[in-house]
């Protein structure tokens, strides 16, 4: 995969930048650039398999359930 090297290659510089351009980090820069990238990775793991779970309650939906259609504003259902 070389698109997330390059990825990982562009936070490094991010940071190094980001730090006044100083010598003497580069381990750190790409520990850090490293880091980042795999809690972003698993971030987006989080939202892909909560959207699926979601998209799967939707499917299998009876249709007994309340939509946001079906609810009437508090001066519809009572008098005021």
């Amino acid at each position: 995969m070389v698109d997330k090297e390059q990825q990982r290659r562009e936070r490094a510089y991010k940071i190094w930048e980001d730090e006044g351009r100083l010598e003497g980090a580069h381990d750190d820069h790409w520990r850090r650039a490293e880091e980042q990238h795999e809690l972003t990775e698993q971030e987006s793991d989080d939202v892909t398999k909560v959207n699926q779970e979601v998209d799967d309650k939707f499917a299998k939906d009876d249709g007994n359930t309340e939509t946001a259609a079906d609810i009437k504003p508090p001066s519809a259902v009572s008098p005021d």
